[in-house]
């Protein structure tokens, strides 16, 4: 419905002309929307857009720079946001799935509390750290800005399906955060009469509610869904919820931990922050490796009971993992928005290489911090 299109030239618009104010803008406004839904669709919704600021620019000044720095903006924009929450990528699901598992219940609130303060300090130092490494040629991009304004203005206002499209993605993220409370309560009035009876819809529940309310509403139907949702993903990522298990139960995680914090323990990394660290950097690494799911998914039931039987709180171990599998800069592969934006053509993988010198590094003291 063109909503995409429409929320993207609208943040670049409020952003300003200036480059650096563009670059802050982009990496806000690719972080957010990646903290709710994947982050293959929010680098999609602006390369086309960087693109046009590229190439409007590039006409009266030849600016290669410029075209490298906005799309690394975007695939680094993708990365930071989607530790935020837990819908911000399947790494957070399996470590809240493996959590549970242990009885420990992680609400939505809690981890966006835990994801949002890394968020915030990575978008302020990659704003500063990105027009550095890839200086562009012009500070001002007024011209392009304008005529984007121009072209936004062509569309109008919002039509009333873009209203209903936003309004229940909204509606869907509100029941997110509630779902421990005001949707659990619903749940009880509704059903039993009692709100004390009520549940939680949990994340996949409240995923599968906006789906179905898209379909009541005439906005999609289930032929779309058969043919544009990876189904073989979602079989993929099952597969590693039940790998996670296995580890657990057949007591193949718990043998696993012993060994490291045997190996560990004379650095004294077998505890406390420093085994948090030592977990950090292990996925930080691996996730550069394999993807980001894969890593959680394998090392997930380890770490947590590394974690337990050290005496170290859990939940700061898991989470700090599953945020430092979203560094996976150094690669073109590392994450489908760094291969979306290298699709454009305007940078190679050595500008990942370039970018991730310095921004890996900052991540990680980021979140140790």
């Amino acid at each position: 419905y063109g909503l995409d299109k429409r929320v993207g030239m609208l943040v670049v618009n409020l952003a300003g002309t200036k480059t650096r104010s563009i670059v802050i803008g982009i990496l806000l406004g690719t972080a957010i929307p990646t903290a709710f839904v994947g982050e293959h669709a929010v680098a999609a919704m602006y390369v086309p857009i960087a693109l046009a600021l590229y190439t409007l620019t590039n006409k009266s000044t030849p600016s290669p720079k410029l075209g490298t720095l906005l799309m690394v903006t975007i695939a680094v924009g993708c990365m930071i946001g989607g530790p935020m929450s837990p819908t911000g990528g399947a790494r957070n699901a399996l470590m809240i799935g493996f959590l549970a598992e242990y009885g420990i219940d992680v609400s939505f609130v809690q981890w966006i509390s835990m994801g949002v303060m890394y968020t915030i300090v990575m978008s302020v130092i990659m704003s500063f750290l990105l027009p550095i490494l890839f200086k562009p040629e012009v500070d001002d991009l007024s011209e392009a800005v304008g005529l984007l304004k121009k072209d936004l203005e062509k569309h109008g206002a919002m039509t009333n399906k873009q209203k209903l499209v936003a309004g229940i993605m909204a509606l869907v993220v509100v029941m997110w955060i509630t779902d421990k409370s005001l949707v659990k309560d619903l749940t009880g009035m509704m059903l039993f009469g009692d709100k004390e009876k009520g549940f939680s819809l949990g994340l996949g529940g409240i995923a599968i509610t906006g789906a179905v309310l898209y379909m009541l509403f005439g906005l999609t139907s289930w032929k779309d869904y058969e043919e544009k949702v990876s189904w073989g993903v979602i079989v993929l990522y099952a597969g590693c919820i039940s790998l996670g298990t296995v580890f657990k139960v057949t007591g193949a995680s718990s043998w696993f931990a012993d060994q490291i914090m045997m190996l560990v323990a004379p650095l004294g990394l077998n505890s406390g922050i420093g085994l948090v660290i030592l977990m950090c950097v292990i996925g930080a690494v691996l996730t550069n490796l394999m993807s980001a799911g894969a890593t959680v998914a394998v090392i997930g039931p380890v770490v947590l009971d590394m974690a337990i039987s050290s005496g170290t709180n859990p939940v700061l171990v898991g989470v700090g993992l599953a945020i430092a599998t979203s560094m996976a800069y150094w690669l073109v592969i590392g994450t489908p928005a760094s291969s979306i934006v290298y699709a454009s053509g305007q940078l190679e993988s050595k500008d990942f290489i370039r970018m991730a010198t310095l921004g890996w590094p900052a991540a990680l003291l980021a979140l140790s911090a």
